[in-house]
This record gives C-alpha cells, sequence and structure tokens, in this order.
C-alpha cells in the first residue's frame, strides 16, 4: 500500500484520551517479528483476557440462540462465561506489568498512541508495548515505531512520544477500536449530562 494510502487509511480511525497500563521498551533493529510470526504467537497469561473477550464476540449469536431456546441453559453458560472471565482477570492482575506500571493518561487510536514518559527515543525506534485496557482488563502486545519525541521539559523533564503500530494482531485492532467506540460513547454522554457553565 502506498504511503498516501496508509495515511488516509490511519486517518480513519478514531482517536480518544484514555487512562490505560501502558509498559514499553525498545527493541533492537532485527529483533522484531516478521508479521505472520507475529499474528501467529499462542496465547499466554498476558494476552488470555483478548483471546476470551474474541471469542466470546463470536459465540455470542450462539449464545442468545441458546438463550430463547433453554433460558436456563442459556444462564448457565453465561454464568460459566463470567467464571472464566474472572479467572483471566485475576491472572492479568498479577502480570509483572500490571503491578508495576501504574495507570496514565494517552491519546488512543487503533493505529497507534501517544504518551508522556521520562526518556528520549529518537524517531524510528521500535517499540515492544504493552496494553491493559479497562474495565475488562484486556491485554494487547503490540509494536510500534516512533515518528516523534517532542521535549515538553517542566520540574520533571517528559518528552510527548508518538508511535505507529507496525505490529499488531488483526484481532487485537478489533479489539481496541471496540474499546474506543465504548470509551467515546460513554464520554458522549457525559459530556450531554454535565450541567452547562452556570447553569444551577
Amino acid at each position: 500500500m502506498p504511503a498516501t494510502d496508509e495515511s488516509a487509511e490511519r486517518r480513519r480511525y478514531f482517536r480518544i484520551d484514555d487512562e490505560i497500563v501502558l509498559s514499553y521498551q525498545p527493541v533492537p533493529a532485527g529483533q522484531v517479528p516478521e508479521q505472520h510470526a507475529f499474528r501467529e504467537q499462542e496465547p499466554d497469561v498476558f494476552s488470555l483476557a483478548s483471546h476470551l473477550e474474541l471469542l466470546s464476540a463470536e459465540s455470542g449469536m450462539l449464545l442468545r440462540r441458546i438463550e430463547r431456546d433453554d433460558p436456563t441453559l442459556g444462564d448457565y453458560l453465561r454464568f460459566l462465561e463470567q467464571k472464566i472471565d474472572l479467572i483471566a482477570r485475576s491472572l492479568l492482575a498479577n502480570e509483572e506489568e500490571f503491578r508495576l506500571s501504574p495507570a496514565q493518561r494517552v491519546n488512543l487510536s487503533a493505529a497507534g498512541l501517544s504518551f508522556l514518559c521520562a526518556e528520549e527515543f529518537r524517531a524510528g525506534a521500535v517499540l515492544e508495548l504493552k496494553l491493559i485496557l479497562p474495565p475488562a482488563l484486556i491485554g494487547i502486545r503490540a509494536f510500534g515505531r516512533v515518528v516523534y519525541c517532542r521535549y515538553r521539559g517542566g520540574d520533571a523533564p517528559s518528552y510527548q512520544v508518538g508511535v505507529d503500530f507496525i505490529g499488531l494482531r488483526n484481532q487485537d485492532r478489533d479489539l481496541l477500536i471496540r474499546h474506543i467506540t465504548k470509551k467515546q460513547s460513554q464520554q458522549l454522554r457525559e459530556h450531554r449530562q454535565d450541567p452547562p457553565p452556570g447553569a444551577p
């Protein structure tokens, strides 16, 4: 796909301000996995919740059909689904990235994100990223290329870093789109409910 087409494709994605758990580390050139290898990764503890979320989405229509034909069985299957989700979230909550990385503000889309950090990265550097999306605690692993790193200064010097995803499973991109859409709808509802300035 030509560069202009890629830029247009990226602009199609909504961007939101969000608060997520984020960890990242530089990846030496030559150690970034090929796209096909990245897409074929086996589920691990970190990505377990995201795999379960996708399976739930795929089986949703079948479960609704079962609920219509046999409400008791449908209730039981939903109960099992909730138990499995709780186990996956509990495992993720004990992961090192979750315990050691506080939630932080980011600007997020399905094509990339920007965030504040204390260290400087050169444009073109590749980062391995781990994102944990609340409230479902979905863990997403991706690789991203730094497109800018701007010094912000202040009492605690910081940099605004912008990253484009270059390694992201299609399923995880779908999860990001769903998360962003839900978050955007929630923000719009909250905005409509806020009283206008000066209102009693």
